[in-house]
């Protein structure tokens, strides 16, 4: 996965909960299309943000699998952190329950060829930023992981496809192409050089599938629990 790790040091702990709840109804997301077609137009309308106010359901079901096969103790745990993670949050477990598939498939000890790690793919300067010492640990991935989505959604307004779009390219990248700005890095990678906006969501194949991943496993999910 490609992350970018943005100059502001924050500590897990100053993290706030969301300004702006996760909607329990539905995740809304913009056209992917859409966004790559900005690229020829200057600007497309922001995607609709989440309805404000509503609360995941406190009642829990079980886990709709992350992979295909029987559920180790290592999965059992990371079930029950993402679970205790979502509520100290108030935000819908199924939405990390999605992120933690399509990082890992839930896989502990998951490595990235950029050097990403653990279930969430944590890289090495977000999880030194969120305090987490070991991304292998399933207690400790979730909570910087979640920390990390969460700082995502109160930076971007509780827009989830933003956030994933952070989460997978960089709060940096989701920036530029929302503001429409040209942004160097301190390592001198240029992002956005003709200062394009696409509503937020880079336009990036593998962002753009990433965003789309999350939200069709995310509706997946809630389609499943509602059926029981």
């Amino acid at each position: 996965m490609v992350f970018v790790v943005c100059c502001l040091c924050v500590r897990a702990g100053e993290v706030s909960a969301q300004g702006v709840r996760i909607s329990d109804a539905d995740v809304s997301l913009a056209d992917l299309a859409v966004v790559s077609h900005a690229l020829k137009e200057e600007s497309v309308k922001m995607q609709r943000p989440l309805m404000p106010g509503v609360r995941p359901r406190a009642r829990r079901h079980p886990l709709v699998k992350l992979t295909s096969y029987k559920r180790t103790p290592d999965q059992l745990m990371l079930e029950e952190a993402v679970y205790k993670e979502a509520a100290r949050y108030g935000i819908d477990p199924d939405l990390v329950f999605a992120l933690v598939s399509q990082e890992s498939g839930g896989r502990l000890n998951a490595v990235s060829p950029k050097n990403a790690r653990g279930p969430l793919q944590l890289m090495p300067g977000t999880a030194a930023r969120f305090g987490v010492r070991n991304p292998h640990d399933a207690r400790e991935a979730v909570r910087g992981g979640v920390a990390y989505l969460v700082w995502l959604l109160d930076k971007f307004g509780g827009n989830v496809s933003l956030a994933l779009a952070g989460y997978n390219a960089g709060e940096s990248a989701v920036d530029a192409y929302w503001q429409g700005k040209t942004i160097v890095l301190r390592d001198g990678k240029v992002i956005n050089r003709r200062g394009i906006r696409t509503g937020g969501i880079p336009p990036y194949d593998e962002t753009e599938n990433y965003v789309r991943r999350i939200a069709e496993r995310y509706r997946m999910m809630r389609a499943a629990r509602a059926g029981r």
